[in-house]
């Protein structure tokens, strides 16, 4: 623990989510929660009729645009890089109406005081910037696993997930995984609690065995 207490379990089911990649520039931790969010699914209905952008160039990005371009009035897609998801993604986007990307622009400042009253950003090539009147930014730039606990004791997969099979066990006996931390796709709030569920009957299961 934090404390430096050493505790001692039979088992133990790892469930320490993901946090989201922030882009560390003024007015996003200010304004999260007020406009700042990083989940389209989640949040994107808050923001129907309204102006807003959404920030990166890969697949998170790309289907966070496709999705709020059903839902607000216009979007503003800024990427730092070239677009790299998956080109059907790319081709759905460019053939919305509401649309509007920006390639090789870098996030600079979230505006306002209260709530989010627009986006600064800076045009890489040519080192001009522009506002954009958004009332809504949606960081889409991946999430870090909460995994550094297991670290070394396990073989985290490339992005740094615990992996787990259906049964939510990881290769190490006694060690179980749920949630948003493991390798099991879409983090979504009523998948992970099911994930729990699934790793608290394992872990029963295992120390049953134990015992017997």
């Amino acid at each position: 623990s934090e404390s430096g207490d050493i505790f001692q379990a039979k088992t133990v089911i790892i469930a320490t989510g993901k946090r989201p990649r922030r882009l560390n520039i003024p007015g996003e931790i200010e304004l999260t929660g007020r406009g700042v969010t990083y989940c389209a699914v989640c949040d994107g209905p808050i923001f129907a009729g309204q102006r807003v952008a959404v920030i990166g160039g890969g697949n998170s990005a790309l289907e966070a645009a496709l999705d709020m371009v059903k839902i607000a009035e216009w979007v503003e897609l800024v990427s730092l890089t070239p677009l790299t998801g998956d080109a059907v993604l790319i081709e759905k986007l460019q053939k919305a109406d509401n649309v509007t990307i920006f390639l090789e622009y870098q996030t600079e400042k979230v505006l306002g005081k209260d709530l989010v009253e627009g986006l600064m950003v800076k045009d890489i090539k040519t080192g001009q910037s522009k506002k954009l009147d958004v009332t809504g930014v949606f960081i889409e730039i991946g999430l870090s696993p909460n995994a550094d606990a297991v670290n070394g004791l396990l073989q985290l997969n490339s992005v740094g997930e615990i992996p787990v099979n259906c049964a939510s066990e990881t290769p190490l006996p006694g060690l179980f995984a749920a949630g948003d931390v493991t390798t099991v796709p879409e983090k979504q709030i009523v998948i992970a609690a099911g994930e729990g569920a699934k790793a608290a009957l394992a872990a029963h299961r295992f120390l049953q065995r134990l015992s017997g």
